[in-house]
């Protein structure tokens, strides 16, 4: 038994202090014993271990009982943990021995029990949030380190050896941050001034080198901390890889760059206007042209009065504001000594959110020079043209002459032969001529309006070669067609050597007929097509083989129009000139 003084003494302590039979019951149990297993000290006496715990925990503790019964040694039980009745657990640590009488007999049990519940849930709340800071410092999004003042690193997340390119934090820690690791702009004193100010630095914006010798742009914030004597042990702070967006930043302002050398440098003038008639930018190309010596000069000037025609602003602002754009508009502008220039202008407009004109951009070329050549040009064009007009004028009086001579000559002839041969030279010399006149009269002096041209011929040979009014027709089929020089002049002398062969042989003895004549477009260049409804020719006459001169003359000139010359089918005779019309590049053979 427990004598009275050690009652009050065993009541005292913080341990629970318990005493049971051999058979489990208790005998005595403290107060804080019986705080603990939420039993009265009345209430405890008589009771087993299963009176308060789960039969689990109660098993548990009857065997380690047991084992004391039967080694006779104490035992010193750590770490269990206990289920009582009403859901409760409880981390308790205790001591069994055995209680014995006079002779060493064994009475029953006793022994101390420690209540480590509130210290088992601070182990598990500190290691919930050592785990919780070691899953954020595993995953977190952003690098976190710790480092020393000469450069050591001590730690670093898998982030943070990311951003860096590095493996492990074995490979990162051979880097010194004094000597190694910083771009040339971002030293890491920059780093060390700043915090060694505030003791903190946020948002500090850097340039790191990776493991691979490539920059990675960062944002860093760190902290020092401080030993016992306020001395700064090491730095601890978290890094954002911001290098996507530190190179989009940089192209931004390489681009700016760029588009502001072009704004500076361009030739033409570049400018920005209000609809109120204020100017906003405008380049020193914009300024030289207009002749003012200062940007703040020329920005000061109101855009209307740079118009010689006040309409013309009035005009451009409307087809803006319909098109949304302006493109080559030639407008008279004056510059500030008063004198005055042609521009090209081409603006857009810019519209604020509600669509309505926010102001006006665009460029404005100087075109003077090319006016003033402009000008000279078509005085040139107009001196050439007119040149031209008496060089074919001239030449066809000159022809004109020619046919008089010949006509001349005729009368003295008396071989009805040789009359008809100057007479043939004669119409010859009318075709040629009938071709300069008609580019004399053309608005166009290099090509001819070869139906036109037709037409003229046909009426000319029909009026001269005709032996009665009326007998004979001729009829066309031609396609708009012209041609310059050296494709007409041929031409026309086929068409006129064709019809005139016709008109002399096709219809004897007065007989009556028709001529067709057809110029049409084909596949690889032009078909000229000459028929009648006369007589025909003989069927063994070969056309290149002749002594007629006129076929000769029209197998000569279908040549020289890269051409050919054949018979198409009877009844009456029908003449077929396939030809090329004659570009530069064909014209390498000599002139006819």
């Amino acid at each position: 038994m427990i004598d009275r003084p050690d009652l009050l003494i065993l009541d005292e302590i913080d341990e629970g202090f318990y005493e049971v039979d051999l058979a489990g019951r208790f005998t005595f149990g403290n107060k804080s014993f019986c705080r603990l297993v939420r039993l009265t000290p009345p209430e405890l006496i008589g009771l087993d271990n299963r009176a308060y715990m789960s039969e689990d925990s109660a098993r548990e503790i009857f065997l380690i009982f047991q084992s004391v019964y039967r080694s006779g040694e104490s035992q010193k039980v750590k770490d269990l943990e206990v289920a009582l009745r009403d859901g409760s657990r409880l981390w308790v640590e205790f001591t069994v021995a055995l209680r014995r009488d006079a002779e060493g007999a064994p009475l029953g049990f006793r022994g101390v029990i420690h209540d480590l519940t509130d210290r088992k849930r601070t182990e598990a709340a500190l290691k919930e949030g050592e785990e919780r800071f070691r899953t954020l410092y595993e995953n977190s999004t952003v690098g976190l380190y710790r480092t020393t003042p000469d450069g050591r690193i001590l730690l670093a997340n898998p982030t943070m050896l990311r951003i860096l390119g590095f493996d492990t934090i074995e490979e990162l820690s051979k880097r010194n941050l004094e000597t190694d690791g910083f771009e040339p702009n971002y030293a890491r004193s920059v780093f060390k001034e700043r915090i060694a100010a505030d003791g903190l630095i946020r948002g500090l914006e850097a340039a790191w080198r990776r493991k691979d010798g490539t920059t990675a742009y960062v944002r860093e914030s760190a902290r020092s901390i401080l030993d016992k004597n306020g001395a700064v042990q090491f730095y601890e702070g978290t890094v954002e890889d911001i290098t996507d967006r530190k190179r989009a930043e940089l192209e931004v302002l390489a681009s700016e760059e760029r588009y502001r050398r072009l704004f500076e440098n361009c030739l033409e003038g570049i400018f920005q206007s209000t609809p109120q008639g204020r100017f906003i930018a405008a380049n020193p190309a914009m300024i030289r042209m207009f002749g003012f010596d200062s940007a703040r000069e020329f920005l000061e000037v109101r855009t209307p009065a740079l118009y010689v025609n006040p309409n013309d602003r009035e005009e451009i602002l409307q087809v803006i504001e319909t098109l949304g754009e302006i493109r080559h508009r030639e407008v008279l502008y004056r510059r500030k000594n008063g004198t005055t220039f042609h521009a090209l202008l081409n603006a857009l407009v810019v519209r604020d959110a509600a669509g309505r004109p926010n102001y006006y951009e665009g460029t404005l070329t100087d075109i003077s020079d090319l006016t003033r050549s402009k000008a000279a040009l078509q005085a040139a064009l107009k001196e050439k043209e007119i040149l031209l007009k008496e060089i074919h004028h001239r030449v066809k009086n000159n022809m004109q002459v020619i046919s008089s001579l010949l006509n001349l000559q005729i009368r003295y002839l008396k071989d009805p032969e040789a009359i008809d041969i100057f007479r043939g030279s004669q119409q010859r010399i009318r075709a040629m001529a009938l071709i300069h006149e008609k580019l004399y009269q053309s608005e166009n002096l290099a090509r001819v309006d070869f139906g036109n041209y037709i037409r003229h011929l046909t009426a000319s040979l029909l009026e001269s070669q005709a032996k009665q009014p009326g007998q004979v027709e001729i009829r066309t089929e031609i396609e708009t067609i012209d041609f310059d020089l050296k494709t007409a002049i041929p031409l026309g002398l086929i068409i006129n050597e064709l019809v005139t062969n016709a008109l002399k042989h096709a219809f004897p003895d007065d007989r009556s007929g028709e001529i067709v004549l057809g110029l049409r477009r084909t596949a690889d260049g032009f078909l000229l097509t000459v028929r009648d409804t006369g007589v025909g020719i003989p069927k063994d006459t070969e056309i290149h083989h002749t002594k007629s001169m006129g076929f000769q003359l029209v197998s000569l000139l279908s040549r020289q129009l890269d051409g050919r010359f054949e018979l198409g089918p009877a009844p009456g005779a029908e003449f077929r000139v396939y030809f090329r019309e004659q570009t530069p590049k064909s014209r390498g053979g000599p002139d006819h």
